[in-house]
């Protein structure tokens, strides 16, 4: 294609940046990246661009520079390993994502065998709920669900680590089993697997405390047990809240939080390279597999991905099924955020030192080997912050990070492997996200978990498990204090930098150094950093329960001086506390008492709490009864609707991303609803919607029901 090695005939500066734009910015956007050949050569020309660079980078850059303990030569050779580091994570990642396996036509024909089959035929199911601290706020979300699945044979158990006996009682009042252990050896893993020696069903499927299933959920996944040699299915992560990036900026509507990419695109990719993992909730195994391997792994502080590597390596298949089956919490604040992340980043590290890792366990193949690695840990958060330091040494103290290397190099070189891997990234990814606000939030990240990753490489079982704190809303505005100095500090070093050096008395890079790519680097640096500013600032979540939209004709009565008087109502969004509705110019004053009559979960006695715009109400429930409750959760979270301030699309807006970055306020505009005349607005959905037709004793049939007084039961071994 063309040539790799420097040394070789010279081409035109022009022609490889040429050729990526050809490739990567016209003709790839255009071509179906379903196409697995199509796919692969996207991928694998962007690699090529990838190599070709790093072999430039490493002959003409550095190798002719001297180790001889200076201080510009040393930081020549600690800068290229950074970054050489980064580029071989990105070459992993380019080879992970040239393959792709959409299992969803499997998921439908899983669907049409549940139809056929008796609930005598089908397997046996325990759906077991570890739970440490977390209140029935978060947990009665989760157990509900559990209860709404629509599958004949599930027994529902809490495994409760924090010795809880409110818990156990409330466990009673809904009718699932209660299990309390009597130590807490191994956390998470040993929790589960005391449950395992005590429940007999052929399957378990594990939520987190957090995560609310659909009610379709088993019937798009048992059938995958089918194949004899599947031994775990997971479904994506996904969440009904906004993650605190997004949140702290204000772009929960424009940009798509990281772990919606992770499972959109990452993991459907790993699934088509057979390297699909467990990721701790939602996740449905074989109970013979785990007894196999002697139940979950207690070695790492991420026995999901031990668990799967594992059971790859004494040959059962693992699965990802790409469709929204279940959803949770999300950190809601940047300290329950990062404490989860540090705890994957150990547990990732952790995984090299294992005998049964992936550098060391027999039976991997050299993919999965490669894949189970924790590059993206280590090179994002220990080279990463290099990449920022390197203009302020430049502008500070004069260092030159890519000696011999003039702008036309970097042009023919360094210019056409960014275009190719971010134009490979963005064809490939169906998930899209603004490139500053990734980039920045990867270097936020690295604020707090450079530390933890670096303590873990030389120290790696040092720090035990810890549980992410769940459902607990921060009070105030909250401050990343280190993110705010760390931020700002590189700010006014880049900025100061470039003033003083036009001073001739402090000046210490030449004047024309500005008119290089130099420029364009200090200028993102600067760019990145604010983004990471705006991060640090955590305001009030203005609502405790979060909105989903569902757009339903119910019906809604309340008292006159006529009496009576019902109304059809448009019910625009729904929470557990409360909802809003389109009622009419004529509507209730605030304070008033209604009834919101919802077909699909019975009678909700609410006040009207205020007017939106003209024709709208905002009102609170009250006096809900706990069957009541339970219903209005299970119609609320285990069925289609999607929360108001999740993203859809999967598209960012631009538009708005750069609006924030420019420091705009966020606005709060009357939806066109509640306008008049009532502007059409389209109505989002993300998979089933409930039936209203059918009332809540046929829908929720173990919701409903009193709970035998013999079902719950207290083990402890």
């Amino acid at each position: 294609m063309f040539e790799l090695m420097p040394d070789s005939a010279p081409l035109p500066t022009w022609i490889p940046t040429a050729l990526a734009v050809l490739v990567f910015l016209c003709l790839a956007p255009l071509a179906s990246m379903k196409n697995a050949v199509l796919r692969a050569s996207v991928a694998g020309i962007a690699i090529l661009f990838a190599v070709r660079y790093g072999i430039w980078r490493t002959v003409a850059t550095v190798w002719p520079v001297p180790l001889d303990g200076t201080l510009q030569n040393t930081w020549v050779w600690v800068f290229w390993a950074a970054e050489m580091m980064l580029l071989l994570e990105g070459l992993v990642y380019l080879l992970m994502v040239a393959r792709r396996r959409d299992r969803h036509a499997e998921a439908d024909d899983n669907q049409r065998w549940y139809a056929t089959q008796t609930p005598e035929q089908l397997p046996s199911v325990d759906v077991l709920i570890p739970t440490y601290n977390e209140g029935w706020d978060v947990l009665q979300k989760t157990v509900v669900g559990a209860l709404a699945l629509d599958y004949p044979n599930i027994t529902v158990h809490v495994l409760d680590d924090g010795a809880r006996d409110w818990l156990a009682d409330e466990c009673a009042a809904v009718g699932v089993n209660y299990i309390r252990r009597p130590d807490r050896a191994h956390a998470k893993a040993g929790n589960i697997n005391h449950a395992l020696g005590i429940t007999h069903s052929d399957l378990v499927l594990v939520f987190d405390a957090d995560f609310v299933a659909q009610r379709d959920f088993l019937q798009r996944t048992v059938g995958f047990f089918r194949d004899e040699k599947v031994g775990l299915v997971q479904v994506p992560h996904h969440f009904f809240n906004t993650d605190p990036v997004q949140a702290n900026l204000g772009v929960f509507q424009k940009h798509a939080d990281d772990q919606e990419f992770f499972f959109t695109d990452i993991m459907a990719c790993r699934d088509g390279w057979g390297v699909a993992f467990s990721c701790g909730s939602n996740s449905l195994a074989r109970r013979p597999a785990l007894e196999l391997i002697g139940g979950i792994p207690t070695d790492s502080i991420t026995e999901d991905i031990l668990t799967s590597i594992v059971l790859l390596q004494r040959g059962w298949k693992t699965v990802f099924l790409n469709e929204r089956l279940a959803r949770g919490l999300a950190p809601e604040g940047l300290a329950a955020m990062y404490t989860q992340r540090a705890r994957w980043a150990r547990g990732g590290i952790q995984l090299l030192f294992l005998p049964n890792g992936p550098l060391f366990a027999p039976g991997l193949t050299f993919m999965q080997r490669l894949f189970f690695l924790p590059l993206s840990w280590i090179a994002t958060n220990l080279c990463l912050p290099l990449m920022i330091l390197g203009p302020l040494l430049f502008l500070w103290l004069g260092l030159i990070a890519v000696p011999s290397a003039i702008g036309s190099d970097l042009f023919q070189f360094q210019v056409p492997m960014l275009i190719a891997m971010w134009g490979a990234t963005r064809t490939l990814a169906t998930v899209h996200r603004n490139t500053i606000i990734s980039l920045s939030s990867s270097v936020f990240a690295t604020f707090r978990l450079a530390p933890a990753v670096l303590h873990s490489l030389f120290r790696p079982f040092a720090v035990g498990f810890k549980v992410t704190p769940k459902g607990k809303l921060a009070q105030g505005m909250q401050v990343d204090v280190r993110a705010v100095v760390i931020s700002l500090t590189v700010i006014i070093g880049m900025v100061s930098g470039m003033v003083l050096n036009h001073l001739p008395s402090f000046e210490r890079v030449p004047p024309d150094a500005f008119l290089t790519p130099s420029l364009f680097w200090g200028s993102m640096t600067v760019l990145v950093m604010f983004a990471c500013l705006l991060m640090s600032f955590e305001f009030d979540r203005r609502r405790g329960e979060e909105r989903f939209e569902i757009r339903e004709m119910h019906e809604a009565s309340h008292e006159t001086e006529r009496g009576v008087v019902h109304h059809r109502v448009e019910v625009i969004d729904v929470s557990t506390t409360g909802a809003a509705m389109a009622w009419g110019i004529e509507r209730p004053e605030v304070g008033s008492h209604i009834v919101l009559h919802m077909s699909d979960v019975g009678a909700l006695p609410a006040v009207v709490s205020r007017h939106i715009g003209a024709v709208g109400l905002g009102v609170q429930f009250e006096g809900l009864d706990d069957v009541t409750t339970r219903i209005l959760v299970a119609k609320i979270f285990t069925h289609a609707y999607e929360n108001l301030g999740k993203v859809v699309s999967g598209t960012a807006d631009r538009l708005g991303v750069w609006r924030r970055l420019a420091g705009a306020p966020r606005k709060r505009e009357v939806p066109g609803w509640a306008q008049l005349p009532a502007k059409p607005e389209l109505v989002r959905t993300i998979g089933v919607r409930p039936d209203l037709r059918v009332s809540p004793a046929v829908a929720y049939p173990r919701l409903v029901a009193r709970p035998a007084p013999q079902v719950p039961k207290l083990k402890v071994a």
